[in-house]
């Protein structure tokens, strides 16, 4: 793939991911205050499966800058911080267990990974370890979230193969 074209297929994901992000900032949580599905990541794991680490972190960091525009700027704290952790795990289960774990596994694990370290970060913060009886929730809720952007990964990555398969 020519660089032009990985420059644009890059833009693309990172334009993709901040519409979702918007779109998804727009609707009402889900179960759970806070909750969202994530829809925005899905681009992010795009970018890990078909290209590397450092194109998904510039598509993380675009995407945290856009966070702290919608939810002021304490909230990039918590995004960089659990995007960063969520982003390394995936791009470990990528790398190393693609062949024996699915893409809807990897998700999923982003997204609770995500859930966990952003409450973590949030008690930190308030100095509210009070926070952690909502960890099975989060728990919960991050293996629905990425059951379902899983599945969706899974279906792009199936019908729109690059360079990389996962």
């Amino acid at each position: 793939m020519g660089k032009a074209k990985k420059i644009a297929v890059l833009g693309v994901l990172a334009a993709l991911s901040m519409i979702a992000f918007t779109i998804e900032n727009l609707l009402p949580p889900l179960f759970i205050p806070g909750a969202k599905l994530g829809l925005g990541n899905i681009f992010i794991m795009l970018a890990l499966a078909w290209y590397s680490l450092p194109e998904a972190a510039i598509l993380l960091a675009a995407k945290c800058l856009l966070a702290a525009l919608f939810g002021g700027a304490i909230s990039i704290i918590y995004s960089a911080a659990a995007g960063a952790v969520s982003l390394v795990s995936t791009w470990l289960l990528i790398r190393f267990a693609s062949k024996r774990v699915s893409i809807i596994s990897i998700a999923t694990v982003s997204a609770v990974t995500h859930n966990l370290v952003q409450l973590s970060v949030f008690a930190l913060v308030t100095r509210a370890k009070e926070v952690f009886v909502y960890s099975p929730y989060l728990a919960v809720a991050g293996v629905a979230a990425g059951t379902v952007t899983g599945l969706i990964a899974f279906l792009i990555l199936k019908y729109f193969p690059f360079e990389k398969r996962v």
